[in-house]
């Protein structure tokens, strides 16, 4: 069961990597600047993030919960099969706002289900098929828009559904409906802000690497399957960032991983923006992205672990609310500077650094409460 629902996790988060990686295939195909593509990019997120709340709180009260999963699954796999009709951008934002709103009422409802028995090593396992879904995303996408054409998609979208199937029926055989907390009240929200302001500034940051530094390789005169290679790569070395930053808190603390990871993100951006070596280029960008995966797990359980008695809430205030908070900075600072790729990815990298100072500095809101060795 746990390992069917991180396999669904890591699918639906494969298409939604589809987009930042296409996005200089995207800006050459409908003449748009920078700025325009990652304006587009950051409302959908900023949208369908805000809708984890309204399905963390529908959810429990759906009666056939299963048949739910099985439509968000089909909605996230079947609608990019539409890329094999021509279409303007205005088609291709309301297909991938669709992929993305499906995915978002994955991310509470696996979430739920992958913590129902309390433990953070399936929450890990959880959020782990994520990350190898969203790692294979990059490069699978720029190789398939370079080698066969992005007009062929729904074959891979048809084979993906039907191995899908047998997946889904082993998650219905053991599927355990997710109910309502009786005692869960609002007034329990304020408990989870210094987690929401830090996985907002960290969406923020990440959401602004993975959409700039594909468009920042092309400008570097590297190819569509190298910035699509960053972004898995960054993606594969951050699962493990992933897992031993959920071990690193359970031997010190929730925040002194945060304080590491915004740390070493805006360290090696601020190199990876200023080498001219595609080896460097490479080797920093890797590690920038790493570092930002190394909170993930973390503060989804040190969420849960607030809230237990409501999971999926927790999950889509750690998630959902905070990420969309993230997209929402992320937008707004595009709207400004989306067209200054280089400047974007400087700044952001000092603002990361930034962020683990004043972490340290007012450290008694962030849970400074080291564990006993």
């Amino acid at each position: 069961m746990d390992i069917a629902i991180a396999l669904l996790h890591g699918t639906v988060d494969l298409f939604v990597e589809f987009l930042s990686p296409i996005s200089p295939y995207l800006i050459k195909t409908y003449s748009i600047q920078a700025r325009t593509i990652a304006m587009l990019i950051a409302s959908i997120m900023l949208m369908t993030a805000l809708s984890q709340i309204f399905f963390a709180m529908v959810l429990p009260r759906i009666k056939r919960q299963w048949f739910l999963l099985y439509g968000i699954i089909a909605f996230v796999v079947l609608p990019t099969s539409l890329f094999s009709l021509k279409m303007n951008i205005v088609g291709l934002y309301l297909v991938f706002f669709l992929i993305f709103l499906a995915n978002a009422a994955y991310h509470p409802f696996g979430t739920a289900l992958a913590n129902r028995n309390q433990s953070s090593k399936t929450v890990t396992s959880f959020v782990s098929g994520g990350i190898i879904g969203g790692a294979l995303g990059p490069i699978f996408i720029t190789w398939w828009v370079g080698a066969v054409g992005l007009n062929k998609i729904i074959f891979f979208n048809l084979f993906i559904f039907i191995i899908l199937q047998p997946i889904l029926l082993r998650v219905k055989r053991n599927f355990v409906p997710i109910s309502k907390h009786p005692n869960f009240s609002w007034k329990s929200f304020p408990i989870l802000i210094p987690i929401w302001i830090m996985v907002s500034l960290r969406t923020f940051f990440m959401s602004s690497l993975h959409t700039f530094s594909p468009i920042f390789s092309n400008l570097q005169g590297y190819s569509l399957l190298i910035g699509g290679s960053l972004l898995s790569l960054g993606l594969i070395s951050g699962l493990l960032f992933n897992i031993l930053g959920s071990r690193f808190r359970i031997r010190f603390n929730n925040w002194l991983v945060n304080v590491i990871s915004f740390a070493g993100m805006g360290l090696f951006l601020n190199i990876f923006v200023h080498t001219n070596s595609l080896v460097f280029f490479i080797l920093f960008y890797v590690l920038s992205d790493s570092f930002l995966f190394f909170s993930m797990s973390s503060n989804v359980i040190e969420a849960q672990k607030m809230l237990p008695g409501h999971p999926a809430f927790a999950a889509s205030v750690s998630m959902g609310l905070a990420w969309a908070t993230g997209y929402f900075l992320h937008l707004s600072y595009s709207s400004f500077f989306g067209n200054q790729v280089g400047f974007v990815l400087n700044s952001i990298g000092i603002f990361s650094l930034i962020t683990a100072g004043c972490i340290l500095i007012f450290s008694r809101y962030f849970g400074r409460v080291l564990k006993q060795l």
